[in-house]
């Protein structure tokens, strides 16, 4: 159970307390401060040992009145996530944070305040006794069970829902199949590597929500997706960052032998689709860096010496991609390459690097980033960017394989 912080300053009739509540799917807040009077809150987000970046943050604060104007403060967790290593504060600083009066429909809020002191202010007004605020719109477990359940329920048949694994903390890795299990072209689609980064599940919400229309019908006849909505269903549910987790985090763990069973259990799925019937794409949907202000794919490395038929495949997916991903968040035309992975063999533990290795000469193996701090960069839009990949993803395979 999450701590529940509950500070009182002299003075303060009891019906009036302000408490910052943790203690749901996804919570996470460390109170520094909290001046009652004048509803002014300092948080960081809380450190999980071992459990990497503390960047996310996400808190109901009750005890709130119609028309109060509250000022959140946020700074940087002021200890290491690793020996040595202080998480820069940039990571959990958004320009909008997000707002909810009903901890279901979010909305940005007005452009942060940034001071010397490295912290951001967010002005916010609560219209009833909690309002719920967050570092971007939450996705948690319990999101993706109902956005597999709809969609199950309006494909029926054409869908499947399946466990991939347990945790280490044995929570369910659950996932949905679409289309036919013995299609003949394969997609995977996984989010959620780094538990923090929400928009990319939200642009997997949009990919499959995409998958289940009537737009998508002929798609399904000759298409199967297995979609992930959240690999590292233990640190979103706790609301730890994952990222550089010990002893690696799951875009790390895509080794010979994975520390996280939900890896491995993702690794046999996909040989055994490589084994039967070829895999056409693997598509990874992360979040890049604060600075990042349009959404971009990492490409293979070594792209540009590339000939044949790979290449063409690689190119082609860019050239679709770019077709279709035209706003409101716009995609950048050329791929980017994770260059700040220094050697070979972590490259190959990425699981890009991995389905790259372990597929065919007709797989090209992309992961999509999806920018999170600019005024776009909302559940909705993320969706929108969902959808518009599922029909670049259908463009790209209209064409046979090669």
């Amino acid at each position: 159970m999450k701590a529940l912080f509950f500070l009182v300053l002299g003075g303060v009739a009891a019906h009036a307390e302000l408490r910052v509540v943790t203690d749901f799917e996804g919570g996470n807040a460390e109170v520094v401060t909290l001046d009652q009077e004048a509803a002014r809150l300092r948080i960081m987000p809380a450190l999980h040992e071992g459990r990497g970046w503390p960047c996310w943050w996400f808190f109901r604060l009750d005890g709130t009145k119609t028309g109060q104007k509250i000022t959140l403060e946020v700074q940087g967790q002021t200890r290491p996530f690793r020996p040595g290593t202080v998480l820069a504060a940039s990571w959990c600083q958004p320009d909008q944070a997000v707002m909810s009066q009903d901890g279901r429909t979010w909305t940005q809020t007005a452009k942060a305040e940034r001071t010397a002191e490295k912290v951001a202010i967010y002005q916010v007004q609560a219209e009833g006794p909690s309002v719920w605020l967050a570092w971007g719109p939450p996705f948690v477990p319990a999101t993706a069970e109902s956005v597999m359940a709809a969609v199950k329920r309006t494909l029926g048949d054409e869908a499947e829902r399946f466990e991939l694994a347990k945790t280490r903390d044995g929570r369910a890795v659950n996932g949905i199949r679409i289309g036919k299990a013995d299609a003949p072209r394969q997609v995977w689609v996984n989010a959620r590597q780094h538990a923090w980064e929400a928009g990319g599940a939200w642009v997997g919400r949009g990919f499959v929500e995409w998958l289940a229309s009537a737009e998508a019908k002929d798609f399904r006849s000759r298409c199967c997706v297995h979609f992930i909505p959240i690999m590292d269903v233990d640190n979103v549910t706790l609301g730890a960052g994952g990222k550089e987790s010990l002893p690696q985090d799951h875009n790390r763990d895509w080794s010979d032998a994975p520390y996280h069973p939900e890896v491995a259990a993702a690794q046999k799925r996909l040989l055994e689709i490589q084994a039967t019937r070829g895999l056409d794409v693997f598509l990874d949907l992360h979040n890049p860096g604060p600075s990042d202000r349009a959404p971009f794919f990492f490409g293979p490395f070594g792209f540009e010496r590339m000939t044949g038929v790979q290449r063409d495949n690689y190119q082609r997916w860019m050239d679709l991609a770019a077709a279709h991903l035209t706003g409101p968040l716009k995609v950048e035309p050329k791929y980017r390459y994770a260059t700040y992975v220094k050697t070979e063999e972590e490259r190959g533990r990425m699981s890009s690097g991995w389905a790259r290795a372990h597929g065919g000469e007709g797989t090209i193996s992309i992961t999509l980033e999806t920018a999170w701090n600019t005024p776009q960069s909302t559940a909705e839009n993320y969706r929108v960017v969902g959808a518009q990949v599922a029909r670049a993803l259908e463009a790209y395979l209209k064409e046979p394989r090669r």
